[in-house]
């Protein structure tokens, strides 16, 4: 039998498959080796210049030119405040900050402060619920909320409110704690130390500023908007030192659209009602922000007077 032949191997030997290959796939072991290396060859020809690492990484230009440019902002008079007695909240304080709420903040924070404004679904992250004393970004003291309406949250919709006087602004903190029971209170260390930072008790006197962006487009003269050089028109704007104009490049998303539009208007000037109406109905489609409909009615108006001058003056 040939399981008594000496020549028979019960098991196959290993050792000379790797050494004879050959014998376990035969002549298809060849054909294996040449897929692969023509695969390898394809691979490495069509490689990129970036995967050879050929190409230098790039370099970021110098950080300032990212620098946020300051805003525009007309010439005003700041005037003076007690601290310590406008740091605590009175019946009167709570009456004014309620009609400035329903003016600035409604639209966003919604009438009862629960963060479900009108405009609330376009904003990210969402307003405020002014029920809940958690997540204050600032936190929720009288030193700390004045300091976001000062200055305003970066990276949300939260904007600044300094156009409003301090007065203004300690009636809208009382006003908006008051939806909420349990606020920490302010030491009168901590209130002393607001004074100092915005020297409240002293007044001041706010000297008009345009953005740097703006200025040197002053100087080149080369935008315009319309067949209005941006120039003529800020020139004009602080010469009145028009409260108009800082409104509008407040909450401004598209200038160009917003004068091509209200001078192609059949019956100019348009009436502010029917203005207002349009803006806030769709306000990015009309060349503004969202939070244009958080503007006040004597905004509206100053605003509105401003735009009316511009486009009169593009016409003469």
């Amino acid at each position: 039998m040939t399981e008594n032949n000496p020549k028979y191997k019960a098991e196959m030997d290993w050792s000379d498959l790797l050494k004879k290959p050959a014998m376990l796939f035969g002549y298809s072991y060849f054909y294996f080796v040449i897929i692969l290396g023509t695969l390898g060859y394809l691979y490495i020809s069509n490689l990129t210049n970036i995967g050879k690492n050929s190409v230098a990484p790039a370099v970021l230009s110098d950080s300032t030119a990212f620098v946020q440019d300051i805003p525009m902002q007309s010439a005003r008079v700041i005037p003076p405040v007690d601290v310590m007695k406008v740091g605590i909240s009175s019946p009167e304080l709570v009456t004014k900050g309620k009609d400035l709420f329903k003016a600035n903040c409604a639209s966003c924070h919604g009438d009862n402060g629960q963060g479900d404004g009108q405009t609330a679904p376009t904003l990210n992250p969402k307003p405020r619920n002014f029920h809940t004393l958690d997540g204050w970004k600032n936190g929720s003291k009288v030193n700390q909320t004045y300091k976001t309406l000062q200055e305003g949250i970066a990276g949300s919709g939260m904007a600044s409110y300094n156009y409003l006087s301090p007065e203004d602004r300690f009636g809208l903190i009382h006003y908006v704690r008051s939806f909420a029971t349990g606020h920490p209170i302010d030491s009168p260390e901590e209130l002393k130390q607001l004074d100092v930072n915005y020297q409240l008790s002293k007044g001041m006197n706010v000297a008009g500023q345009i953005p740097v962006k703006k200025a040197m487009q002053i100087i080149a003269g080369e935008t315009k908007i319309g067949e209005v050089k941006i120039s003529d028109k800020l020139k004009l704007a602080l010469a009145e030192e028009s409260s108009g104009a800082d409104i509008f490049w407040r909450v401004v998303r598209n200038a160009s659209k917003v004068f091509t539009g209200f001078s192609n208007s059949r019956n100019l000037p348009v009436a502010i009602d029917q203005f207002i109406k349009t803006v806030t109905a769709d306000p990015i489609q009309f060349g503004f922000k969202a939070n244009v409909v958080q503007l006040s009615a004597a905004e509206w108006q100053q605003m509105y007077k401003y735009i009316v001058t511009v486009v009169e003056q593009k016409e003469k």
